[in-house]
């Protein structure tokens, strides 16, 4: 059984819920709930069997841009956790102040990002940036809106016919409004015995 040691510290930057496996000092296996925006530890070795257990690199919680790294522990290999898509904070503030600077344009500083959570975490720094360009911003929301799949609406919503307009009761003046009713249809109970 691994010895706990130091945790990262990680933030969760999805707009839901996710779910990491830990080990508990018994050594069992179990789960931890991670709420949206919420910073969570975890020693490297669980983060290593989390990441070991997904499929492909693109589903990588710690790489795909869902969880970002707050603090590494001493027994951290960053290049375990390192990629284009996870963005420290200061890391997406530096791509907002480049594009600001008019070092790079919005496609250039973008070009390598593929996670919608980073695409979506620069393109909100980006707003809140009175003087950034309309370009870069529209760039970014292009990539976003690529990446993010079917997700995002396709077209606008256009009426092809009016609604019906509902039936109207005239009411006369007495209050009792003049409607014909159905015959009732009248039943005889059986005789039972």
């Amino acid at each position: 059984m691994p010895e706990a040691g130091p945790a990262e510290v990680w933030k969760n930057e999805a707009a839901g819920m996710r779910w990491v496996k830990i080990t508990d000092r018994q050594g069992k296996d179990g789960s931890r709930n991670v709420q949206a925006g919420k910073v969570f530890t975890i020693t490297a070795f669980d983060r290593q069997i989390n990441q070991d257990s997904f499929a492909t690199p693109e589903q990588d919680l710690f790489r795909n841009g869902t969880f970002v790294l707050v603090k590494a522990a001493e027994d951290t290999i960053m290049d375990e956790i390192e990629s284009p898509d996870s963005l420290t904070e200061s890391e997406v503030q530096g791509i907002v102040y480049d594009i600001l600077a008019k070092k790079v344009t919005g496609e250039q500083a973008v070009r390598k990002i593929n996670s919608p959570i980073a695409l979506n975490r620069i393109l909100t720094a980006l707003v809140v940036e009175e003087d950034a360009p309309n370009s870069a911003v529209q760039a970014v929301k292009a990539k976003h809106a690529k990446m993010e799949g079917g997700t995002q609406v396709a077209t606008e919503r256009v009426a092809v016919a009016p609604a019906p307009q509902p039936e109207t009761v005239e009411t006369p003046r007495d209050g009792i409004p003049k409607v014909e009713t159905p015959a009732f249809v009248k039943t005889e109970p059986e005789k039972v015995g």
